[in-house]
């Protein structure tokens, strides 16, 4: 399942899913408001993939499902 983090905090591999090395934008980013889901962290968040999810990004998907509790949002 994707993840938002920011490219200082990553995503902790070796759990129970291994994420791609390489951050993905979320859409408007860096105006998106997604914020990084680290409780601790308040920088703007990138997005990691699963393997899995990295091959069908590669394939044309653009719509990643998401634990509510991944991810923050900054409204204005």
């Amino acid at each position: 399942m994707a993840m938002a983090r920011c490219e200082t905090c990553g995503v902790p591999n070796g759990r129970t899913k291994t994420y791609s090395a390489t951050p993905y934008h979320p859409v408007g980013h860096p105006m998106s408001g997604v914020i990084c889901g680290r409780p601790e962290c308040r920088a703007l968040a990138v997005i990691w993939l699963t393997l899995d999810e990295e091959l069908q990004y590669q394939q044309g998907e653009r719509i990643f499902r998401m634990d509510t509790n991944s991810v923050k949002v900054a409204v204005q």
